[in-house]
């Protein structure tokens, strides 16, 4: 009997032999099949990848912490083919596959930039087109308002100054007068120029003075209309206004354009204490020079004489000699009219030279300690 017996048994054993064998070989080959199959594909994308990274158009750089899902949306963001990153993906990783299938072929481009945009100053993207750059914020003016008015007052600033030695400048403020055609023909007779600090006039009169004075070849500086000392100092503005008035007369009179100028009072004194620094800011900003003066006549004081102002003016003086004398006087004086020229002769013996100031000159200022 076949069923059973020793040779049914040698068949048994022989096919089940060569089914198994069979098996293996179909396996073998199927799974090999497969094996190829993702190595090629991998190679094709890796080398994709490279080819993408040596292009001078586009570089690459993803973070070691990133995972199969992140790399795969990157490269789909960078124009790698879809379906490369596709096969390459569903080979690695069915799971992140399956994830991308309904997360990322829908469409949903927001949730694609959202996830591009949290790598911000990790990826480097570095290609032809040039990304227009943001644009920048407007800038916040928080400069004074005073710096916006009178647009049109501005002097061509300096860009060096000069010191002389052994030289006067005789300077003359509050003009113009009755009494600077006098002084305007005294210095005519020396040759020698000064500077006029004018506060301006509004009769035809001071407007033939001043004009005068510039045709003579004087510096025309500019000093105030209104000598109110408490209105002019009261803020930053009121100073630009009685400035600005005062310069416009003169400019009208005389047509110079001055670029210096003498504070009332001075730079520093007791009526512009709080604001002095803030004033001197503004108007050196605008291009003015001011001058001090380190020899005052003292010839605008209650009772002042020929030779009290004679005095002052040569007693300052000595103490500036071999150097320089910015003196104050004032055309407006009777007093000074005739007294000038003997302070001429006088600083003459003591070796000055007499110069008119430009803005050129270096500045005498004023400090706490020179306060009266």
């Amino acid at each position: 009997m076949y069923f059973g017996s020793v040779r049914f048994f040698k068949h048994l054993i022989y096919t089940t032999f060569f089914v198994l064998l069979g098996t293996i070989v179909f396996l073998a080959v199927f799974f090999g099949i497969k094996y190829f199959q993702k190595k090629e594909i991998t190679e094709k994308l890796e080398n994709e990848l490279t080819e993408f990274q040596a292009d001078s158009k586009l570089k690459i750089n993803i973070p070691d912490s990133a995972t199969l899902y992140d790399v795969y949306l990157h490269l789909l963001a960078k124009g790698f083919t879809q379906q490369n990153i596709m096969n390459f993906l569903s080979a690695n990783d069915t799971v992140t596959f399956n994830k991308y299938i309904t997360e990322y072929l829908t469409g949903n481009k927001a949730l694609a930039d959202s996830f591009i945009d949290s790598y911000v100053g990790e990826i480097e993207i570095d290609t032809d087109e040039e990304t227009p750059p943001a644009p920048k914020p407007e800038p916040v003016d928080t400069s004074p308002a005073y710096t916006k008015l009178y647009p049109d007052l501005y002097a061509a600033p300096p860009t060096e100054f000069f010191s002389a030695k052994d030289t006067a400048y005789l300077t003359f403020d509050d003009g113009p007068s009755s009494h600077t055609p006098d002084i305007l023909s005294t210095l005519d007779e020396y040759g020698i120029k000064a500077t006029f600090f004018f506060s301006g006039g509004t009769t035809e009169e001071d407007k033939r003075i001043m004009k005068s004075a510039a045709d003579s070849g004087h510096t025309i500086g500019i000093h105030s209309i209104s000598h109110d000392y408490t209105l002019i100092y009261a803020t930053v503005e009121s100073y630009l206004e009685d400035f600005y008035n005062t310069y416009t007369i003169v400019y009208e009179a005389t047509g110079v354009r001055a670029k210096i100028f003498r504070f009332p009072g001075g730079s520093l004194n007791n009526y512009n204490r709080l604001i002095y620094q803030q004033i001197i800011a503004e108007m050196t900003r605008r291009g003015f020079v001011y001058y001090d003066w380190n020899v005052a006549g003292d010839d605008a004081s209650n009772g002042a004489t020929w030779t009290s102002v004679y005095n002052n003016v040569l007693a300052g003086a000595r103490e500036h000699i071999g150097g320089r004398a910015i003196v104050l006087l004032h055309d407006s004086k009777y007093t000074t009219a005739t007294v000038i020229e003997d302070v001429i002769d006088a600083l003459i013996n003591m070796g000055f030279t007499f110069k008119p100031l430009d803005e050129t000159v270096l500045p005498v200022t004023f400090s706490y300690t020179d306060v009266r």
